[in-house]
């Protein structure tokens, strides 16, 4: 259908609001150094008022490239100067020229450049993405715009499965995402047959009668001809400006349906570009700004951020699967395992210290971390002393101290204990009833020794769950049985449970232990009542130093001299916390080492991205990434790949944790290792993903997309 012209506005100029040119160039030049050096534009001074539809016209190398680029904030003049509503352009930062293009203007490429992993909806969405509007509101636009562009049925096919002029019509469709005030088109017909053509470029010259300021880059006289004004360059230079004209009568096609159902630029854009839209909104450009945002997002201080953040989250979750899991999927199959093998190095291992550090540390407390150990020794420092010779009397008296919750006198010797044909070398220990309360050390079957055991002299004894098992070995019964001890028989009383992993070396010696009463032992290999070692079990480890004190004092006093020794096993658990400190530093190092690793891999993955993707990035800077946009699209990829590692190798330190204790090693997991795992992950991420951020964000537009 044509459109009325009574309801838009009038053709040809509409000037400014304040009376001043949309774009002003004043003497632009543009010079390329290199090689015998290019001046591409020379001298170039020209207005532009809002509402033109004009053509840029010369042969191959006359600068229509370089203008457009310039025009479009894509390239920096480096002389004169050039002016959009009155604002030096010149002086404007990276980030600022970002803000410029997405707001401001809309490019129309000869080649389309849509992004290929991203559907024709998601590639119209992408200017609003960069201007923070709201997922709902800029769906709900994207498919307007495409709907009205004849692409309603075409939403989510991607660029490969468009036909050129559908993929140009989804290119004008994202340069009106925004507002579109200014439209820059290269070409646009260029790749397109004569039909093709004709609809773009009707849909074209209808946006310029709603308001939209449209600069046409051609070399065709044909295309010329649909334009209100034609500007022809010759070597960089101003050779001829027809200046305003009327419009030429051109017949109207179906492309003119396309758009006849848009409403004029002030009407269905987003706020902030309804005053470049066409005029009709007075507001200044910060005002119309604020009222969008206040329209779009959450008034909440720090929820913004967070819906730009998910946002961006969205948007790297799709352009990591399209690019890295479609189209280099083993490359970073690869990556994400070497990752992977690192993170699990350093749960698997640090699970094994930990498991080990905590075997030990039982160790010691069967030992009796809260007991003290009365031994006689013959040196004390360099000076050799006559051995204190340790008797049941001590024990006796030790026992009356305060803080004493315990006494248990031991002797041992190695001996040999028989079954049958079967034999074991192992430790003997006299001792008294208290031991597994002392201990901790329950029993599996059976009863321990008792001091009425000692008093009638009997020869019973108590078997080390090792013990047991070489002798006795299951199904075979074990208490009742008899078993040659130093080839004197003991009758089988009781049964300890494992110390450390049946069948494990972890613990043996204490497992292989056998037990009998004191006076029984004594009086059948010992027979002078003195004991190997006085195990004092005290009841408040606070204060364990003032009852060692206390039971020196009593030694002194009863044996005259200093031939014996008080130790403690709580020095065992701080030797096992170093041990496990430096064993975790190590293991640490080697899991550092294994995320160096990844994280090279990763990095090298997301260098080879940046320049694959080189004319993804000059895309994504045409419609309005900033530098920190870009940059957190690669670290956001490089992380998700890292993280996705880093829970992978978690887990299968989590799921080799029973193999690793077939294996006979202990294990143990924290909650810590999970955090460290993540964190390990990230880190590598985002140390990885610098360097390949950093260099896309500082590629140049004109030649990102120029690749």
């Amino acid at each position: 259908m044509a459109v009325d012209g009574s309801t838009h506005r009038a053709k040809g100029i509409v000037a400014s609001a304040r009376g001043e040119p949309l774009i002003e160039l004043r003497g632009v030049g543009r010079y390329y150094s290199g090689a015998g050096g290019v001046h591409a534009l020379t001298d170039v001074s020209l207005t532009i008022e809002r509402g033109e539809f004009v053509c840029v016209m010369g042969p191959s190398g006359s600068g229509k490239s370089t203008f457009m680029n310039i025009l479009g904030c894509l390239d920096r003049a480096t002389s004169g100067g050039y002016l959009f509503r009155g604002r030096p352009v010149n002086r404007l930062a990276p980030d600022e020229l970002a803000h410029l293009r997405r707001d401001a203007f809309g490019f129309v490429f000869q080649s389309y450049n849509l992004i290929g992993s991203a559907t024709a909806e998601e590639n119209v969405e992408l200017p609003a993405l960069y201007a923070r509007l709201g997922r709902a509101e800029r769906v709900e636009r994207a498919r307007t715009l495409l709907k009205s562009l004849g692409l309603g049925h075409r939403l989510r096919h991607r660029p490969s499965a468009l036909s050129g002029g559908e993929q140009q019509r989804v290119a004008i469709g994202r340069a009106l995402m925004n507002g579109g005030q200014v439209l820059l088109a290269d070409e646009p017909t260029g790749a397109l047959d004569a039909e093709n053509g004709t609809e773009v470029l009707t849909v074209l010259r209808d946006l310029a009668e709603r308001g939209h300021t449209v600069v046409v880059i051609t070399h065709d006289p044909d295309v010329a001809a649909w334009a209100w004004r034609r500007i022809e360059l010759v070597d960089g230079r101003v050779v001829a400006d027809t200046g305003p004209t009327l419009r030429p009568a051109a017949p109207v096609t179906a492309a003119a349906h396309a758009t006849a159902d848009l409403a004029p630029a002030s009407s269905t854009q987003p706020a902030r570009a309804t005053d470049a839209g066409g005029g009709n909104d007075r507001r200044s450009p910060t005002a119309a700004q604020a009222a969008s945002r206040q329209r779009n997002v959450p008034a909440a201080g720090g929820w913004p951020r967070f819906a730009a953040l998910r946002e961006e989250l969205r948007a790297s979750v799709r352009s990591l699967s399209a690019n890295l899991l479609r189209t280099s999927r083993m490359r970073t199959v690869l990556t994400m395992l070497s990752v992977t093998v690192g993170v699990w190095a350093v749960v698997a291992l640090l699970s094994v210290v930990q498991g080990s550090y905590r075997q030990g540390v039982a160790l010691a407390a069967r030992a009796g971390a809260d007991t003290i150990d009365v031994r006689p020794t013959s040196w004390v420092g360099k000076r050799r002393v006559t051995p204190a010779r340790l008797t049941l009397e001590d024990a006796r008296i030790i026992g009356g101290l305060a803080n004493v919750r315990a006494v248990l006198p031991e002797i041992s010797r190695q001996t040999v204990i028989r079954r049958g044909d079967r034999e074991l070398k192992t430790s003997m220990y006299a001792t008294l009833e208290d031991v597994p309360l002392a201990e901790d050390w329950p029993l599996a079957q059976g009863a321990f020794v008792t001091d009425a055991d000692g008093e009638r002299l009997a020869p019973v004894a108590v078997l080390g769950a090792a013990a047991r098992s070489r002798l006795l070995p299951a199904p075979m019964p074990a208490v009742g049985e008899y078993v040659l001890v130093a080839d004197v028989p003991f009758l089988v009383k009781g049964v300890l449970t494992w110390v450390g992993k049946a069948g494990s070396r972890i613990g043996t010696e204490e497992d292989v232990r056998v037990y009998v009463p004191l006076k029984t032992a004594a009086a059948l290999w010992f027979g002078d009542g003195g004991v190997t070692v006085i195990n004092v079990v005290v009841a408040d480890p606070r204060r364990l130093e003032d009852t060692a004190q206390a039971v020196r004092d009593v030694l002194v006093r009863r044996h005259g001299g200093a031939g014996f020794t008080l130790g403690n096993p709580l020095r065992y658990r701080v030797g096992f916390s170093a041990i496990e400190k430096l064993l975790s530093g190590l293991i640490g190092a080697v899991g550092a080492v294994s995320l160096v690793v990844g994280g090279m891999g990763t990095m090298s993955v997301m260098l080879i991205a940046v320049t694959e993707r080189r004319r993804e990035i000059g895309i994504r800077m045409a419609t309005g990434a900033r530098r920190r946009d870009i940059a957190r699209q690669f670290l956001l990829e490089a992380s998700a790949v890292t993280v996705a590692g880093g829970l992978l190798g978690m887990v299968l330190g989590v799921v080799t944790g029973p193999i690793l204790e077939a294996a006979g090693l202990p294990v143990a997991f924290s909650p810590w290792f999970v955090a460290a795992a993540l964190c390990c992950a990230v880190g590598a991420g985002l140390v990885a993903g610098f360097v390949p951020a950093r260099r896309a964000a500082r590629l140049d537009p004109v030649r990102a997309l120029a690749r």
